[in-house]
Parts: structure tokens; sequence; C-alpha cells
């Protein structure tokens, strides 16, 4: 009988000095989030999700997830949003306060019953990306 890895499932920014090599974004977040593996869910700006001209796109992503959730059984879920994003141009206080509000709705969104992580990425350069842990639900 094989072990089912434990998995995570994060929604994150498509910007590219995330996902480049050498960055190693998802194995990363994996040993932060004590999982297995991760799957991730990339739009531009995620932390920008809530704000009302992008309701569509949130719609689209709970689908997404909700579908990830019965498929994959995650145990931890996670936000990354991150500095100098083009697709949520906001100062990094505003980061972080949405990238908290986005964790906190995508929980209360799906229902999760295990941990949600609101995680901010800052830039040291677009190859090097620090994680801070900002909240969990």
């Amino acid at each position: 009988m094989s072990v089912r890895p434990k998995i995570a499932i994060l929604v994150t920014c498509a910007d590219w000095r995330l996902h480049a090599r050498g960055v190693d974004l998802n194995a990363r977040i994996a040993e932060r989030l004590g999982v297995d593996g991760v799957d991730e869910f990339s739009v531009a700006g995620p932390d920008g999700l809530l704000l009302p001209a992008r309701r569509a796109e949130w719609k689209a992503l709970l689908e997404q997830v909700e579908r990830l959730i019965a498929a994959h059984n995650p145990v931890v879920l996670g936000v990354a949003g991150h500095q100098d994003c083009a697709g949520h141009r906001v100062s990094d206080a505003r980061h972080a306060a949405d990238v908290v509000a986005t964790a906190e709705a995508l929980k209360q969104a799906t229902g999760f019953s295990g941990p949600i992580h609101g995680i901010f990425l800052v830039r040291r350069s677009d190859r090097a990306w620090d994680l801070q842990s900002l909240a969990q639900f």
C-alpha cells in the first residue's frame, strides 16, 4: 500500500520571476508548509482578486481550487502575494493586508477545514525572494 503524499494548494502570482529556474518557489513553499508537493494556481496579482472589478476571476479561481480540494485532498492552502507586482500595483503594506484578506476569504468561501496561510514574497532580486508568513486561518 502506498502512502498518499501530503499536498498543498497555493494561489500565487503568474509573474515569471517567481517561477524562474533557481527560485524554487514550489519547493520552498512545500518546505514552509510541511508538505510533499504543491498544486499552484497562478494569476496576475492574486491578492487583488477581492476587488469588485475582479469578481469573475475570483469566482473562477474558487471553482478551480474547490475542484483540486476534492481531487487531491490537500492538508493546507496558501495565498502568496509579492512586492513589485504588475497585476496588483499597491504598496507593500496594502499587499500584506490584501494577502491576509484573500487568505481569509478563501477559507470562508471554500469551507476548507485545514489551515490557510497568507504569505508575502519580498524581492531581493528577480531570482531571489524571501518568504514572509503573514497569517494563518
